[in-house]
Parts: C-alpha cells; structure tokens; sequence
C-alpha cells in the first residue's frame, strides 16, 4: 500500500483549486477523480458566471468566499490571461413586489460587502440595455464571465508542475479509519482495486460529496450533509440576437434558485438558464418540452425573443443541501474531529456560487490542513 500526506476526491473547480493552493506545500498529494477528465459534472455545466456575492446571508460562508473569491479570480486570471470578461449584470424588476425584492438584494448585498452596486431607473436601463423590458433594476459591475475549462486547465497544470499526482478514472470505493490514519479503497481505469494511506483525506467530491462522508463513517442523516441533487437545463438562443444584450441579465430570484437568466458567453452567443427541479436520477438529458418554460420565464424582460429563437442545449446537476421548500443551507467546510474522524475534511453541498468561491475555498482548506 501506498502512503501519501493528502488524498483529495474530486477534480472539479473546487477540488484542482484547493489541489493547486496545497501544491506549494511541499507534501505528497494524490487527487483522485472518477472521471476520465477534470470538471466533468457540474463544473462544466454551469454558466461560468463569475459572482458579486449579492444573494447570500450576511456573514455566510457563501457571502464570505464568493466576495473574497471574486477579487481573487479576477486577479488570477489578469496574472495567468485566462479568458475572462467583467460584464456587469442587471438585476431586473417590472412588479412592485420584483421592485420590493430587487431592492432588498441592494440592501443585502450593501452588508455583505459588494462594491459598485446602484438601483437604477427605467431611464437609466435604457441607456445600458435598450433591447429588454425593464422598469427597475439593480447593477452590480463586479460580476462577469470565466472560460471554466481554461481556468481548471490551469490548476492542473499548475499542481501536475509542483508534483501532485491526478489520477483520473480512478474511483474511491472504500474508506476505513485506521489509527491515525485513513486506507482509501479505489478502482483504477483497469477494473482493478489498490489502496492508498493518507493521513488527510479532502472530500470535495460534488454531487457525491455525502456518499464519501458516509463512506468515512458520518452518518449524514444525523449530520444534515444528505445531498439533494438539483437539475438545471439551458437553452441556446438563436445566433442572430448575438450582440442583443451587453450584460448578463437576471430576473428576481426564488427560493430555489436566482431564476432563469440571460447569460453572455465569451463567444459572444447567448444562453438562458439555469431552471431548477430536484431530481432522483442523475443524467444530462434536456426535455425539449421545457421550451414553453423558458419563454414564459424571460419574455417579460426579453422581449425581442421569439417561441423559435431558443433551443435545448445541456443541463447541470447541483449539489444542495437544501431540500424542496426547505430554506437556505450554507456551504459546509469541516474538519472532522468533533465526529472521531481527525483529518477528514468535507466539503458539503458547494453549489453557486463555488465557482467563484473556489480560491478563497481553497485558501480555507489550506488553513484547515495546517491547523491539524
């Protein structure tokens, strides 16, 4: 059996961050990933939206990280020139109930901290973004857009050149506590099984982050880190409204989700999504019969969309803690100590906005490892 300092499950945005922030460490780290590549479930399928920190409770560890992940980001990829765009956004109102809403997203996000942020009139809508219906709106000029794949791209190579080792389509299977350390049962790419000894093990696994805490000895239940998969669809819209709208476009948020949204890409086309529906299964299918959902959701603030203009694209499955009608669960970012498993570190139901969130995450993460 192989001994190493640190295994870390999971090679999504969060799980290369935090792989690229301890590859300085001078230890030996493994990051083990199901998958055949990096960011294959829902970090690459996402709207690649860099946030602003607007939404979240005050002194949340999402409100946290999402604005302190927001200035690193940016800064990271000015150093690095990974592809990148500060847009701005519009939050969008055309009831007085959206007004109401819109305006207490002003005030949460004044005290959390987000810079720049202005209530603007039907005028001044007009000036920015001729081409929607807006009578209200609240701008934040700190949220933008990020290439995900270049980004993760450059945290692999970042940690492969600083000698950690990624072990790709390799599963963990098997998690036992032994001592003072952890023996961490995988199957490799050959259908074949070998075990690894570590005495830190960073689960920051997604989607399947509570089966690897179960797999560790937590019982997730009694904990609260059970796992609520929730499916997101996009749809395209058409290529002859490219250049329609100059920034990314929200409506008021639910309780469930920041709504359906016109969202910039780099290349210039546009996309609306994500909706939100929790689901048993896991699979990337987009229902087509959906459509319907996504006009109705945006024609009151895109009205130059017509039925025919918008088609299915992809899907994303996010990891929520929160169950359907349950209200909001922060990140859960633990040493796991207090429940007899010293050197376990989870991290629990990272959805939105992890993205933006993961270098401060990691940042975190590594405060984690050099406390224990």
């Amino acid at each position: 059996m192989d001994k190493v300092d640190i295994v870390i499950i999971g090679a999504g945005v969060v799980g290369l961050a935090i792989a690229y922030r301890l590859s300085k460490m001078n230890k030996e780290i493994i990051l083990i990933e199901k998958h055949e590549n990096f960011g294959m479930e829902e970090s690459s399928r996402n709207s690649e939206v860099i946030h602003a920190g607007i939404y979240y409770p005050e002194d949340s560890l999402k409100a946290r990280f999402c604005i302190e992940g927001n200035r690193m980001l940016y800064e990271l990829c000015k150093k690095y020139d990974i592809p990148h765009k500060k847009t701005g956004k519009l939050i969008v109102a055309n009831t007085k109930e959206e007004k109401e809403n819109v305006e207490s997203l002003f005030q949460q996000g004044k005290k959390n901290g987000v810079l720049g942020l202005e209530l603007l009139t039907e005028m001044q809508i007009k000036k920015l973004e001729p081409n929607i219906r807006a009578s209200f709106a609240l701008f934040s000029p700190e949220t933008g857009i990020i290439d995900t794949h270049q980004l993760m791209k450059f945290y692999e190579t970042q940690s492969e050149s600083n000698d950690i080792i990624i072990a790709y389509h390799s599963e963990v299977t098997e998690i036992q506590k032994n001592d003072d350390f952890f023996i961490l049962d995988i199957l490799d790419s050959e259908g074949e099984h070998f075990q690894i000894g570590t005495s830190i093990v960073i689960n920051s696994a997604g989607v399947t982050a509570g089966k690897i805490a179960s797999m560790a000895g937590i019982d997730i239940d009694k904990a609260v880190y059970r796992i609520h998969p929730c499916k997101g669809e996009y749809f395209s819209i058409s290529n002859r409204h490219n250049g329609k709208i100059k920034h990314l476009i929200y409506p008021t948020p639910s309780d469930n989700d920041l709504g359906i949204h016109a969202t910039l890409r780099l290349d210039g086309t546009l996309t609306l999504g994500p909706s939100a529906f929790y689901v048993n299964d896991i699979n990337y299918d987009v229902d087509a019969a959906h459509q319907g959902e996504f006009f109705n959701s945006t024609k009151n603030f895109l009205p130059f969309l017509d039925y025919g203009d918008i088609s299915p694209e992809m899907s994303g499955i996010r990891a929520k803690l929160q169950a359907k009608g349950e209200p909001f669960r922060d990140f859960i970012i633990q040493e796991e100590s207090e429940k007899g498993l010293p050197g376990l570190i989870n991290l629990i139901g990272i959805e939105s906005p992890g993205l933006t969130a993961s270098p401060a995450i990691a940042k975190y993460v590594k405060d984690l490892v050099n406390n224990f």
